[in-house]
């Protein structure tokens, strides 16, 4: 029996493979890589910046520092992910909500939601912080002697118990004595002996006992004042923690005014890391002074960090905050990428309860003031 060869159609086997790849390449889609890839990177960013408030200083921490710095862009980015994720119904949008989640702890440090306040029972102070930026900072441009002027008037016309300043700027001994003296008590810590630069608290109640704690390598400090209000003392910080020209705030300044990016990210972001290092040890300082005082402890100020810090999260452990607690809308203090920036603050015992926390958005400075009703 003749022997029957099978010929394989070679020309048909080529085509079934350039087919089979032909197949695999129109299954690839560059979109839907992309989206799957910055939505790993957008998850992982997140997740550092939740872990970077729990380190202490350390090469490592000062990596993921920025992370929580960057917090509100990075959140931004997660959540325009998302959309695209679900209007093109892809899986992957799950991976950036589990992500997110987290985020709902913090929401309320940044954004309140309005709602009608009750008073609380007790006896209430108005307390307000306000970084000045040495009168000299304001964001109409407004020179040294008015913007001075328009400061005090602000201040009379809010009329707290107690005003925390840093970055006062005043000439001479009897400018200060004139400035809002119908405040009788008042602490400070200046810089030289006739220009008057530094931080300020003024109280309407007497101040029984006061001090000032300089921080190491720095020109920043903090001062505190115990206060008499009817017979119980409440002792006051009012803290300005590393700044000047190494401090986040100054690299988005100069971001604003130059415009050069890439420039100006790669020459602060070394001074940076070297801020952070110094504001977790003026955090150690503030939290070792206080711990030894037997008042229920106000602690307020610049602190030059925003809620997703270790600096924020050091000094509120066992304390309420304000906005947190009675603030609505954003809670943005810093004037520049509002409203992306809050980095001032006041804390109070949990004890206590706060009411109509408030933070105007007045051109005198480049911060906002603060204020707030604490009930005691």
């Amino acid at each position: 029996m003749p022997r029957v060869h099978k010929y394989q159609n070679k020309t048909e086997s080529q085509w079934g493979k350039a087919g089979k790849k032909e197949q695999m390449f129109s299954r690839f889609s560059l979109k839907d890589f992309l989206l799957k890839l910055f939505a790993l990177i957008g998850a992982i960013a997140l997740f550092l910046s939740y872990i970077s408030v729990y380190l202490p200083p350390s090469e490592l921490s000062s990596v993921l520092m920025f992370f929580g710095l960057y917090f509100i862009p990075i959140l931004f980015f997660n959540l325009i992910i998302l959309l695209i994720a679900l209007f093109r119904l892809k899986a992957v949008a799950f991976l950036t909500l589990v992500a997110m989640l987290p985020t709902l702890f913090y929401a309320d440090l940044f954004f309140k939601i309005s709602k009608d306040e009750q008073e609380p029972d007790g006896k209430p102070f108005k307390i307000l912080t306000y970084n000045l930026g040495h009168m000299q900072l304001s964001r109409d441009g407004l020179e040294y002697a008015a913007n001075t002027v328009r400061i005090e008037n602000f201040l009379r016309e809010e009329n707290p118990d107690i005003i925390c300043l840093q970055e006062f700027y005043i000439v001479g001994k009897e400018s200060y004595a004139n400035f809002l003296p119908n405040i009788p008590y008042r602490h400070h810590y200046f810089y030289g002996s006739r220009i008057y630069n530094g931080n300020v608290i003024l109280s309407r109640y007497p101040i029984v006992d006061s001090g000032t704690i300089k921080f190491d390598d720095s020109h920043n400090m903090f001062i505190w004042a115990d206060i008499d209000m009817g017979g119980e003392i409440v002792r006051v910080y009012n803290c300005h923690l590393q700044s000047a020209t190494i401090s986040f705030t100054r690299l988005i300044q100069r971001i604003a005014v130059k415009g050069a990016l890439t420039t100006e990210v790669k020459e602060v972001h070394e001074k940076l890391r070297v801020s952070n290092r110094l504001r977790a040890l003026q955090v150690e300082d503030i939290l070792e002074h206080s711990g030894k005082c037997g008042h229920p402890v106000v602690i307020c100020g610049d602190f030059n960090d925003t809620p997703v810090s270790y600096t924020y999260y050091k000094l509120r452990k066992g304390r309420k905050d304000s906005f947190a607690e009675a603030g609505k809308g954003f809670g943005a203090s810093y004037s520049y990428l509002w409203p992306l920036l809050r980095i001032d603050y006041i804390l109070y015992p949990k004890e206590f309860k706060a009411f109509r926390n408030e933070i105007k958005r007045e051109k005198y400075s480049d911060h906002y003031p603060v204020s707030t009703y604490i009930y005691r």
